[in-house]
């Protein structure tokens, strides 16, 4: 999955079902996550407040950074290059309430140096059965621009008239997206709570790689729409004799090609006719979550995920087959699009600070929580074992 779409879905999230639906607390937070394989290095700040404020208001912020560091073509006229790549991100989001019911809107901007995005978003939410369970709704547009860095002295190419957009160093190709989703948490019984939702995300325009499509490994062409679904499903449970919670969580992801014709159409002609639905990837990811109470400052999480997933219908393998694309309308052999199967398991500790609360000096943060966590990403690509650290801390105001 793209930076981008991972970007849809996880605003998405947090307009659904996992976000708050009451007001917000009021709580400055404060994060740095590393991670790092061999050629890859991405460091990230994270800055996120809230506010709950009178008459039902509540109002959010954040703003982060990624900081990469890696070995691409892109980076000059010839093989891997070393470069860093730096990405801005912010956003800002108001909610009001109205005894059962929330309304809230958000807005995001991310630049960097050959991507730039606007999105808006909306949601609403509604508690029912007597405040134990909340249905959710939420949508929005995107708007993007995907450029390309120049490589060395290369000169820049004129596109010719008539042919598909291709950014270079002065043009820009549009990406325009259309995210919608629903879903529903019910609270069992004070110790069970299960939640299900559905998100998908219309995407048109420029969706190939603009390195990719001149690089080293080939050309690539890919259709300019795809949709992209989710289906997910959650449940949370609490052992209160040993302070001990579990949450397990499923997702299965599915895409198509949408050209404005009749889903349903496209829904049955894809079973018989591939060319229907050039993407067909799909996707299943199961996590389990482990938290544990020690003590009256301290908890412990455990984290296991898995992730299968399949390959486009139109990815060839170039690097043993280097004419695979010989003769088809479109083609790819992006990483991303292959067949990919990933094991991620980690731990962390949230430590409440209210011993520091006789510190002269500490006692300023004896009302947050501090975190740390450390975890493993292997994954069956050509890409090596992954480490992930972060640090953070949250206090309220």
């Amino acid at each position: 999955m793209t930076s981008k779409s991972r970007a849809y879905l996880a605003l998405i999230a947090v307009l659904l079902v996992g976000s708050r639906d009451a007001r917000a607390e009021s709580r400055v937070t404060v994060r740095g996550q590393y991670y790092r394989e061999p050629s890859t290095r991405v460091v990230q700040p994270v800055v996120e407040m809230t506010a709950d404020l009178p008459a039902g208001l509540d109002l959010s912020a954040h703003y982060l950074l990624d900081a990469i560091t890696s070995a691409s073509a892109a980076a000059g006229p010839s093989g891997d290059n070393i470069f860093t790549e730096y990405r801005s991100e912010s956003g800002v989001g108001i909610g009001k309430t109205w005894s059962r019911v929330r309304v809230g809107a958000a807005y995001k901007y991310s630049g960097e140096s050959d991507y730039w995005s606007h999105t808006l978003a909306a949601s609403v939410a509604v508690r029912t059965w007597q405040d134990t369970g909340t249905l959710a709704l939420s949508g929005g547009l995107g708007w993007d621009q995907v450029g390309r860095r120049p490589q060395g002295n290369a000169p820049v190419p004129m596109a010719a008239a008539g042919a598909p957009c291709a950014p270079n160093a002065l043009h820009t190709c549009p990406l325009n997206s259309v995210f919608a989703g629903v879903g529903y948490s019910q609270v069992l019984s004070p110790t069970w709570l299960v939640q299900a939702g559905y998100e998908v995300v219309v995407l048109n325009g420029y969706l190939a790689s603009a390195y990719r499509a001149v690089s080293p490994y080939g050309m690539e062409k890919v259709p300019d729409n795809r949709v992209r679904q989710t289906l997910s499903a959650r449940a949370a449970k609490y052992f209160p004799w040993t302070r001990t919670g579990v949450q397990l969580h499923y997702r299965y992801y599915w895409d198509l090609k949408w050209d404005g014709s009749d889903p349903l159409l496209v829904a049955r002609s894809a079973v018989i006719d591939d060319q229907s639905n050039p993407w067909q990837v799909r996707s299943h990811t199961a996590e389990a979550r482990v938290f544990q109470a020690v003590g009256g400052d301290l908890e412990l999480r455990v984290t296991g995920r898995y992730y299968s997933q399949g390959a486009a219908n139109f990815w060839c393998d170039q690097r043993q087959d280097p004419m695979c694309y010989q003769g088809a309308q479109i083609y790819t052999s992006d990483p991303k699009l292959q067949p990919v199967g990933t094991v991620f398991v980690e731990g962390k500790v949230y430590w409440e600070a209210t011993r520091w609360r006789d510190r002269e000096f500490l006692g300023w943060f004896s009302d947050g929580t501090f975190e740390l966590s450390y975890g493993m990403f292997f994954q069956d690509t050509a890409f090596a074992t992954a480490h992930v650290l972060q640090t953070g801390y949250s206090l309220p105001f």
